[in-house]
């Protein structure tokens, strides 16, 4: 299988990484609680059966139950559609046109019986297994359940499900909304109220949503998506110590190694901005720092968590000058903000080591693509 890059930050991917190691960021997007039916896991061949209408009768790969996925951090842009989730040599899914008639066809069925109800049922089920590969049945499957609830307010399945959509529409208010609903008369599915936090984050308010899993986790404290997501959201908040602790105990609690290895790989990087933002500005030193000045730049990038890895050589142009061979870094596929952290911090490191070796003059490093000799980006100081 070909390198898979995070769409946000750029980071190289696990083969079948649900989210980022590096900053966090969800592949894929949805929420803690999807339908059964994955579309990274399924050829297109399966991806049909699971939503074709045979009789009346739609077939299912797996089960109709919701599913418990890795964790998720708030949808982003860049993690939107079902394409998101797939490897980047899959081509685009789509949904067969006899599938669509078919769904047109239950969709009539259903207009013509207002009230009845498992026609209804059915009809959203297929729509929204559907907006799992299409988005575009996200809208019809909402409406669908709309009208199941006006003909049944007490439906908590429905009322679930309604929250569920407007989460993958990208209205966290409105789920909110549904999940306190539905909390109301269910307060102990743990599911949903984690599903609630992680509305919060995306709605902006980190403070709220870290109150919402530290309850979560108070009720059950080996529940591994509510502390992976506590997580993210001390970070979103700025706690940064806290969230390393809570990475820690994710890591503790990780239901299998795949999810395990990923969490420490985020946590590897998390420990390393925490150490940094503890470490207070360099002051001139008693002495004269041990090894010598190029050594200590190098050491910037043989010793970063993320770097350490890809770095092939380094070849010295000049007393202050160097060209630093990198092997898959893939600093293109950063996003903007994740680019301007990672060079800020660069360029301060440079200058810390400045400091301590007396060192007046510019330094600069081009990071240079060990396979092309292209010049990715230069760093001055």
């Amino acid at each position: 299988m070909p390198n898979r890059f995070c769409a946000n930050c750029g980071a190289k991917l696990f083969a079948d990484a649900r989210f980022c190691a590096e900053c966090g960021q969800r592949q894929g997007g949805g929420r803690l609680t999807a339908p059964s039916i994955d579309p990274r896991r399924y050829a297109p061949a399966l991806i049909l059966l699971a939503i074709l209408v045979v009789g009346g009768v739609t077939v299912f790969v797996g089960s109709q139950n919701p599913r418990t996925p890795a964790p998720v951090p708030p949808r982003t842009p860049a993690a939107q559609g079902s394409d998101a989730q797939m490897p980047g040599d899959h081509p685009p899914l789509e949904i067969p046109a006899q599938v669509k008639d078919a769904i047109a066809t239950l969709s009539k069925d259903a207009e013509a019986a207002p009230d009845d109800v498992e026609k209804w049922k059915h009809l959203g089920e297929v729509q929204y297994r559907a907006a799992q590969i299409d988005r575009a049945f996200l809208e019809p499957a909402r409406q669908t359940y709309a009208h199941l609830l006006e003909k049944h307010p007490g439906d908590l399945d429905v009322i679930r499900t309604l929250g569920n959509i407007a989460f993958d529409q990208e209205q966290p208010k409105q789920a909110m909304e549904l999940y306190r609903r539905y909390l109301e008369k269910k307060p102990d599915d743990l599911e949903v109220r984690t599903d609630l936090g992680t509305m919060h984050l995306a709605a902006g308010d980190a403070k709220e949503a870290v109150r919402t899993y530290e309850a979560v986790l108070k009720d059950k404290p080996s529940f591994f998506q509510a502390q992976f997501n506590l997580a993210l959201a001390y970070r979103s908040a700025g706690q940064n110590e806290a969230a390393v602790a809570a990475l820690r105990k994710a890591a503790e609690i990780a239901p299998d190694d795949t999810a395990r290895q990923q969490v420490q790989q985020l946590l590897g990087r998390a420990e390393g901005q925490v150490t940094t933002s503890m470490t207070p500005p360099a002051a001139a030193p008693a002495a004269a720092p041990a090894g010598d000045f190029k050594t200590a730049i190098e050491d910037i990038f043989r010793k970063n968590q993320i770097m350490a890895s890809k770095v092939q050589r380094f070849e010295w142009t000049g007393p202050q000058s160097a060209k630093l061979y990198l092997n898959e870094f893939p600093m293109a596929q950063m996003g903007e903000g994740m680019r301007t952290m990672f060079l800020d911090r660069m360029r301060s490191r440079f200058k810390e080591q400045k400091q301590a070796f007396k060192v007046a003059d510019k330094v600069s490093v081009e990071l240079v693509d060990n396979s092309s000799g292209e010049v990715m980006e230069t760093i001055s100081e």
